[in-house]
């Protein structure tokens, strides 16, 4: 199975465990490597990575470490985005009413999945 193949796999089986409107694995410096989301994934995404950078520099510069995730609240649904080690980054979209502690149990998981494909070495040492 390529890498492709495989991440694209793994967002698969996180709609089909969790209940997830849309997602999407990302690069750090925001190109799209493939998603289950809107029309426009490549601006999701390129988004999604400058909201997790800007909120990674801002907690740092307080002092505060790398935040394990960021999540942006609206009555219309929440958006969670995660890294997925050091090449990558999730980006989720999840509706209101759902139970965020179940959703994040399973992002994790799913990070792990996407660690171990992308940073297989890395993955192995942790």
């Amino acid at each position: 199975m390529t890498t492709m193949n495989a991440l694209s796999k793994t967002l698969s089986d996180l709609h089909n465990r969790a209940a997830i409107e849309a997602s999407a694995i990302v690069s750090r410096n925001g190109v799209l490597v493939t998603a289950n989301a809107p029309k426009d994934a490549s601006t999701f995404a390129a988004m999604a990575a400058t909201m997790l950078g800007a909120a990674e520099i801002t907690a740092e510069g307080l002092n505060r470490g790398v935040p394990d995730r960021m999540i942006v609240e609206s009555r219309h649904g929440r958006l969670i985005v995660m890294g997925a080690g050091r090449k990558m980054l999730l980006a989720t979209l999840i509706e209101p009413n759902t139970n965020l502690g179940m959703v994040l149990v399973e992002l994790e998981k799913t990070i792990k999945s996407i660690v171990g494909i992308v940073e297989p070495f890395h993955a192995s040492m942790n």
